[in-house]
This record gives C-alpha cells, structure tokens and sequence, in this order.
C-alpha cells in the first residue's frame, strides 16, 4: 500500500512550510490588500476583538489541518509517480496550484472579487504547494 511507502516527517515539515508561508503571506505580505479586498474589518468594539482573538486558534488548527492534507495527497502522488527529484516535485507543486488557482478563480468570478485579489488567495496556495512538492520530492 502506497500510504505505508509515504515519509510522515517529510509531510509534517511540508506542512509546516505551506502553513508557514500563508503566516508570512496574510500578514506581512498580503495582509493588509487581502483583507481589504474580502471586506475584513478589525472590530473596534473589546468584545468583537476578543471574540475574534478566541476564534483564531481553531482557525489555525484547521488551517493547519487541511495543509496536511494536501500535503499527504501530493506525497501519495510522488510515490504513486515514482518522482523524487527536485524539479518533479515542483511540477506536481504548481500543478495542485493550478487545480487550486482555477477553483479560486471560478468562485471569485461569481462573488466579483477582484482579480488582484484571485491573484493574491491563489498565489499563497501556489507557492505553498510548490514549496511542499519540492520538500516531499527530496526528502524520500
């Protein structure tokens, strides 16, 4: 079975770096168009922000969650594909990201987001992913 042939620290670390990434990218990169662009407001009333401040840890927790699974999807498909050098990884990276930029591009089309703003959710997702393939394709 292929999910036995998988190394879990090398998709824990994938994992950290994709989620990583998406700290740097809606906080220092991105933080302030991001939230622009999706219509998020820092609450000024105490009680919103501290409301909001007990939220963001399961927030992460399930961020992190489904980093994970991405991450072990694109592993299986390294082993699956027997492709473990650097540049193999990084196509099966860009293309999850593509898959994830078109998903992202099609909802954002209907909810008329701004296509800087596709750019900007697709383009964490992109390089998160990129970052993970080349990580999981070198660390067998």
């Amino acid at each position: 079975m292929i999910l036995s042939h998988l190394n879990y620290l090398a998709v824990l670390v994938s994992t950290l770096a994709y989620f990583a990434v998406g700290a740097l990218w809606f906080s220092v990169l991105f933080g302030k168009p991001w939230m622009q662009g999706h219509g998020i407001v820092m609450p000024d009333d105490a009680t919103a922000k501290a409301q909001m401040q007990k939220e963001m840890p399961m927030m992460m927790v399930k961020t992190f969650l489904l980093c994970f699974v991405a991450t072990l999807a694109m592993a299986y498909l390294q082993v699956a594909s027997c492709s473990f050098n650097w540049m193999a990884g990084a196509k099966i990276g860009l293309m999850a990201g593509v898959f994830v930029f078109v998903a992202i591009a099609q909802s954002h089309m209907y909810t008329r987001k701004t296509f800087k703003l596709t750019l900007i959710d697709a383009g964490y997702h992109i390089v998160g992913l990129l970052i993970a393939g080349i990580i999981l394709s070198v660390w067998r």
